[in-house]
């Protein structure tokens, strides 16, 4: 079967064989190259212009194959290079006797050759009829056996092949190792340690404390701005034109008293910046520390403010130095003193309790010293070495030259010593301090009433230069040294007021997450620890106030963030909703981009939210029956979840093995209907008692009374009774019931209660009998006591001595004469 053949066809197919006989050039290497000639010189006599379609080979194939050289039979193919240079047709078509012919391949041989695409070459006609050029570019097809697939694998290009050593080698080996240089250190990750519950509850308590101890120092601080000695040393500064402007006249329209107080405040504030010198630093936002290491190694900064006294408050006023948060106290002493209704405003740098926030910077290592010796004693000097001190004598004197005139005086040989000439130490000049770096925004600044507009104006001299701007006040969230969580203001009376949502920007957002009232009970615990600076009463500025914080609150934009909505008090996401809660109302108050999604329109993806109000709490129906509800009929549970893992999950019973827990929420519930009572018995369950956890759980027409003597009382009237469970105690896995009281009739309530006071009058009166015997039994040990010293002493001694211990024994006797029987006694009383 002839093999197929996937070029252009030839027309001439079948007189291959014919055509090795007509060119005898193409039988291989042993053609002669004169006979190749001779054909080739009679084929362009004859034919003139070759017609490659009449043949199967074109005639320039057949010429080029007749220019080869004769080539000796080889055993073995040689090794096959790639020339990286430029290419010769004739060497590149040139093939190894081994390979097979493409016209002499017999038809069996060439089953096992495989046939590419081969464009024809085409033949250009130059100006003479009988000669013929090559083609530019012409693509050679190689065919090779399955054996050398392999070599065509292997890339030989750029091997020189033709290159001669510079150095013969020798018979021995070598061998050279190199050392890998060792990779950069990478910078260790810092990751942030894992907060227990445990830590987290210790962090709220120490953040709260942290909250008072610097409401008690701002209170401090208060009452020395509003020293009368500060106010006089201060007052001096200003003069009667700032005054004027400070406290603008009456008559005034409101828009000009609130454009003179500011013209006032604003020479103020320049005059303030002039005189003042920031030369310490003030006070900073407190980090946690990751190990208590980095505690035991931090010591404060130098420059930190030292203003610790009143008399130190007085002295940095006549020198205008110190802190910053010094020049914002003064500067607040200053315009009282000039009966401006002023406040002192900090922002309370406080220790957080979330585990979000920065931790406190670790204390740098100190490096060993190499030149330092490691024994303290000091090292000995030759003084006549070329190390000395004082120098050498033979290489400071210079020959020929005479010595020190102090040379001739004393010992003939003095000559020999050198007195070096001793050169007045150069003065050192004074190291310049440091600059202080700070944050950028301030931590104490001042408010001022406008009584215009009944409105409290901003005023940092210091740090922001600003006047009436509150928007400047508050850092960003990667500041280390300053953090706007508390801000409280103190007026000159002592009271103080939470003034936070004036500087914050996203205080429902943000801030909050960050206080007290974030937590379960932080409200309450808030409004008592501002109880003390509280006014008595509320003024009409007061009430301003609160207006403008509401209204404030209100214009907080909705959050951008995803993270801002976990916690936020209007707004939810159902991705922040807890195993507890469900929503109420699929009714959209907005959407937020949550990643990128192809799909979507604009390629984001977004997330629908609620409102907070339409998230209930949905309970258990029996955590609803502990609250005194129950599940009303034919109700259907909003939420199914699963229930919690527990440690002991091989201890767990069937009850606790169910696929879910069904929630509902208080809209599916009612009252717990009790029975009432009936001719006073009270109705139990069937453990003999009657839950009471809260008081609408009390049967109608009983009374729960909660004395542990009720339960006795009950008994000695004989009266029905049934203990009252007001919850439950778990230790471990185990729950005990906690039984507070019993629940009785109520017109055996006054009877039962009676007998209650009865009890406990007999209770008090047996303790009271027990405390007197203890009385006497420690009197009765003194007497005792006494007796055996008189009887030792009238053993021998001092005679006057057994008449003063009898005298005492006598009237101990007299004391408790009524409370010892004498008979009944032992040791030594009974004579």
């Amino acid at each position: 079967m002839p093999p197929r053949r996937r070029g252009r066809p030839s027309k001439n197919t079948s007189n291959l064989n014919d055509d090795e006989n007509k060119f005898p050039g193409l039988a291989g290497p042993s053609a002669s190259p004169a006979s190749s000639s001779k054909k080739r010189a009679s084929a362009r006599k004859g034919k003139g212009k070759v017609n490659p379609s009449q043949t199967a080979v074109p005639d320039v194939y057949r010429e080029m194959l007749a220019d080869l050289p004769i080539q000796p039979d080889v055993p073995e193919r040689p090794l096959k290079r790639r020339r990286t240079g430029k290419r010769n047709f004739n060497s590149t078509l040139a093939s190894s006797p081994t390979d097979p012919d493409p016209v002499t391949q017999e038809p069996d041989d060439e089953e096992e050759l495989e046939f590419e695409d081969v464009l024809a070459p085409q033949a250009e006609e130059s100006s003479d009829e009988d000669e013929f050029t090559l083609p530019r570019k012409l693509q050679q097809t190689a065919y090779r056996d399955t054996d050398e697939s392999e070599d065509e694998d292997f890339d030989w290009e750029g091997i020189g092949f033709d290159a001669k050593p510079e150095v013969e080698e020798s018979g021995d080996l070598e061998l050279t190792l190199v050392k890998k240089p060792e990779p950069s250190p990478k910078t260790p990750i810092q990751r942030r340690r894992a907060v227990s519950k445990e830590e987290r509850v210790a962090r709220l308590e120490i953040h709260k404390m942290h909250v008072l101890c610097l409401l008690s120092y701002l209170d401090k601080r208060n009452e020395w701005i509003n020293d009368s000695d500060t106010k006089e040393i201060l007052g001096t500064l200003l003069d009667k034109k700032t005054l004027g402007s400070l406290r603008p006249r009456s008559d005034l329209s409101q828009f000009s008293q609130t454009e003179s107080l500011k013209r006032g405040l604003d020479q103020v504030c320049n005059m303030w910046r002039s005189k003042f010198q920031i030369t310490a630093r003030g006070m900073r936002r407190a980090l946690w520390a990751e190990d208590d290491k980095d505690l035991e190694n931090y010591s404060p900064p130098d420059d930190l403010d030292n203003t610790f006294e009143k008399s130190d408050f007085q002295e940095a006023a006549r020198k205008l130095k110190g802190s910053r948060d010094l020049g914002a106290l003064l500067f607040c002493s200053l315009l009282r003193s000039a009966d401006v209704e002023t406040r002192l405003v900090c922002s309370l740098q406080v220790l957080s309790f979330n585990t979000g926030g920065p931790p406190m910077q670790r204390a740098p290592k100190k490096k060993p010293n190499p030149a330092t010796p490691e024994s303290d004693k000091p090292t000995p000097v030759d003084i006549n070495g070329p190390n000395s001190p004082s120098g050498n004598a033979r290489s400071a004197a210079a020959p020929g030259m005479s010595m020190n005139p102090r040379s001739r005086l004393g010992h003939p040989h003095a000559a020999n010593y050198f007195m070096p000439e001793m050169s007045s130490p150069a003065l050192l000049p004074k190291p310049k301090p440091k600059p202080i770096r700070e944050s950028p925004f301030p931590v104490f600044w001042v408010e001022v009433f406008d009584e215009a507009h009944q409105k409290w104006l901003p005023v940092d001299p210091l740090v922001t230069e600003s006047i009436a701007k509150p928007m400047r006040f508050e850092p960003p969230a990667n500041d280390r040294e300053n953090s706007m969580t508390y801000v409280i203001a103190f007026e000159e009376e002592g009271c103080a007021r939470d003034v936070t949502r004036r500087y914050t920007k996203a205080y429902n957002a943000k801030t909050r997450k960050n206080r007290v009232e974030s937590t379960p009970g932080g409200d309450k615990w808030w409004r008592r620890a501002m109880r003390p600076y509280r006014r008595g009463y509320t003024n009409d500025a007061d009430q301003i106030e609160d207006t403008e914080f509401a209204a404030a609150e209100a214009r907080e934009p909705m959050p951008k963030n995803i993270q801002d909505f976990k916690d936020h008090p209007y707004y939810a996401l159902e991705r922040h909703l807890r195993r507890n809660e469900v929503l109420i109302s699929t009714r959209e108050a907005g959407k937020v981009a949550a990643g990128r999604d192809a799909n979507a329109p604009g390629g984001k993806k977004l997330e629908s939210i609620y409102r907070r109000k339409d998230v209930k709490i949905a309970r258990s129906a029996d955590a609803w029956y502990r609250l005194g509800r129950d599940i009303k009929v034919g109700e259907q549970p909003v939420k199914t979840v699963a229930p919690k893992k527990r440690a002991e999950a091989d201890d767990m019973d069937d009850e606790d093995d169910r696929a879910g827990t069904n929630l509902y929420t208080e809209a599916q519930t009612e009252l717990c209907a009790v029975p009432p009572v009936v001719d006073g018995i009270i109705p139990k369950n069937r453990y003999g008692n009657l839950d009471v956890y809260v008081p609408t759980m009390v049967p109608q027409g009983g009374v729960h009374i909660p004395y542990a003597e009720a339960q006795r009382a009950a008994r000695i009237v004989g009266v029905d009774y049934a203990d009252a469970v007001t919850g439950f105690e778990f230790r471990g896995r185990h729950g005990t019931a906690v039984i507070k009281g019993v629940v009785v009739a109520t017109e055996y309530q006054e009877a039962v209660e009676a007998i209650i006071a009865g009890l406990r009058d007999e209770l008090a009166r047996a303790e009271e009998a027990m405390r007197a015997s203890a009385v006497v039994k420690m009197w009765k040990r003194f007497l005792v006591g006494l007796r055996i010293r008189q009887r030792i002493s009238g053993y021998g001694g001092d005679e006057d001595e057994p008449d003063a211990v009898q005298e005492d024994v006598g009237e101990s006797e007299s004391d408790i004469s009524e409370f010892v029987d004498d008979e009944e006694g032992g040791g030594f009383i009974p004579e």
